[in-house]
């Protein structure tokens, strides 16, 4: 894996990549609204070794933290394109997790040609949101510590990583590697660690996931094939899980391009960096 610049319209993005064995499929990777390339770290590790992987650092976030706008996920979804012309690559398998579903979704829609298929990976389907509340609101609601974090500052990358080893959905469950992953999304600044991300891009990915019209229809009416992954536990490990199963069990029944796989004994987070990570690329790389 090589990190690559991609242009954009008045800048560039970060991507991790690796190019696939000559006739293989590429995986595109799209982590959630707070995430990096780095966040997929243990599902490409699952990835048969002939598949070609682009893990994106979206607009506002990792390496691309600085990244100009605009930040909507229209844009996230026409910069996945701009990867796939970047690298000479007509199709690809487009997986995305969490606030990356729906960038996956809108990806479908826009470029369908260009969709081998989608895989969403706990994310992409409307979820029950107090809609009165001001985005900001809504977004500590649902992501509560992971939007936390990005205000703060940390003495060493040990002090971060301890933050998040008291997550309630890590707590107990933490993989070994997770420091690795984790340390890529920090810089020092003025002697302390912070997190490498856009206030503005962070919130107009939510508040498009969250209040969208358009984002939140566009899995539901996938136009290609569509592998759609929920677990049984949420962000905070709470029963029930981040993406409503009856609603996208729903749309399975009203759309036949659309799967759906239940992983139990999983949460949000230990979908992607702990034990679900082999079951994700198994399903990434299916087909």
């Amino acid at each position: 894996m090589e990190d690559t610049l991609v242009p954009i319209p008045e800048g560039h993005i970060n991507v991790w990549h690796h190019p696939a064995a000559p006739g293989s499929p590429t995986a595109v990777l799209i982590h959630g609204l707070t995430g990096t390339s780095r966040w997929m770290t243990r599902v490409i590790e699952h990835l048969p070794a002939y598949m070609g992987v682009i893990s994106l650092d979206l607009r506002g976030r990792g390496a691309s933290w600085q990244a100009p706008p605009p930040y909507d996920l229209v844009t996230l979804a026409d910069d996945v394109a701009r990867c796939l012309d970047h690298f000479d690559l007509e199709t690809a398998v487009v997986a995305g997790y969490s606030m990356g579903g729906w960038v996956a979704g809108l990806f479908a829609q826009r470029h369908t040609e260009r969709a081998e298929r989608i895989v969403l990976v706990d994310g992409g389907f409307p979820i029950e949101l107090d809609r009165d509340k001001e985005t900001e609101e809504i977004l500590n609601d649902v992501v509560g510590p992971s939007m936390a974090r990005l205000e703060m500052s940390f003495a060493s990358p040990d002090t971060y990583f301890e933050f998040w080893r008291q997550h309630p959905a890590l707590e107990g469950r933490w993989p070994g590697d997770l420091e690795s992953i984790l340390a890529y999304e920090l810089h020092q600044v003025d002697g302390a660690w912070r997190v490498r991300a856009n206030r503005e891009a962070i919130l107009q990915g939510g508040a498009d996931f969250a209040l969208d019209p358009e984002a939140n229809a566009a899995a539901a009416n996938a136009p290609v094939p569509t592998t759609v992954i929920t677990v049984d536990h949420g962000l905070m490990d709470e029963p029930g899980g981040f993406t409503p199963l009856d609603t996208v069990s729903e749309a399975a029944e009203s759309n036949s391009n659309i799967e759906v796989h239940l992983l139990t004994g999983l949460n949000h987070y230990t979908l992607i960096f702990g034990s679900g990570a082999s079951a994700v690329a198994t399903l990434i790389a299916a087909g």
